[in-house]
């Protein structure tokens, strides 16, 4: 279950964590999708309940971790969603999200606090990676604001990957969902090298992680549609890619 709650002064309503990738609790799985992944993100964005089930069970294509945060009465505050991608030792904060009216207090943070010592401590683990919504072409996300995410993401020590980004399909009837950015949680220092001055991620690393992504969500092998084919050469360009302050993510061009 973890190491034991500690909860900052903001975030006094957390009485609990649960890992549900550890503890296979089908009707806590269900509210924590119903109560706070299904207001929190559209429905293009989100697996749907039964394969986030089936992934924590370990009957899915990769390994994927959840942890929840509850309140006195059992109650979902909010959850993290991660998916670990082995072959290219990469781990996917697919999502983040609290209740819409608890938001700002602190929770988001203190559940990033308990799981990122734990997942990336993981072998597996050597570059942890989150799309984010780009405020350039979102100005709101089921009542959220994501320069408002983008700053908590900052406060955490994340770090803009210069490059463009789009989610891939994630579900039969859903849509690709372009105007994401990409951002870095956790880099391993044996895969981070230096860069005109600042510090960057190998290219080949995170083309690796983007085919495997599309591969497992849509199925998809070379040759690539047009948009796979563009988004897979930005990323190739360079042998690296920046890490930059996430601030500054006007500078990463958009996609055609």
């Amino acid at each position: 279950m973890g190491p034991p709650l500690t909860v900052s002064a903001s975030a006094t309503e957390v009485v609990a964590f649960r890992d549900l990738d550890v503890d296979h609790d089908e009707e806590l799985v269900g509210r924590f999708h119903h109560d706070i992944l299904a207001v929190s993100f559209a429905p293009d964005e989100l697996e749907d309940v039964a394969t986030l089930a089936r992934g924590l069970r370990g009957k899915g294509d990769l390994d994927v971790l959840a942890s929840v945060a509850l309140d006195g009465n059992d109650a979902v505050l909010g959850g993290v969603v991660g998916e670990v991608y082995v072959r290219g030792s990469v781990l996917l904060l697919a999502y983040l999200a609290v209740r819409p009216d608890l938001r700002g207090r602190g929770i988001g943070t203190v559940l990033m606090e308990r799981v990122a010592p734990l997942w990336y401590a993981r072998p597996a683990v050597r570059l942890a990676v989150a799309e984010v919504h780009d405020p350039r072409a979102w100005s709101q996300v089921a009542g959220d604001d994501p320069a408002r995410r983008l700053r908590l993401y900052e406060r955490l020590g994340a770090r803009l990957l210069a490059v463009p980004f789009v989610q891939p399909t994630v579900g039969a009837g859903r849509a690709r969902v372009p105007g994401f950015l990409l951002v870095a949680f956790h880099v391993d220092p044996n895969i981070e090298v230096k860069l005109d001055g600042g510090t960057a991620v190998s290219s080949d690393i995170v083309g690796a992680f983007v085919r495997q992504y599309f591969g497992k969500a849509e199925s998809v092998t070379a040759p690539y549609d047009a948009q796979l084919t563009e988004l897979l050469g930005r990323i190739s360009e360079h042998p690296a890619i920046p890490l930059l302050p996430v601030s500054e993510y006007d500078r990463i061009p958009l996609l055609a």
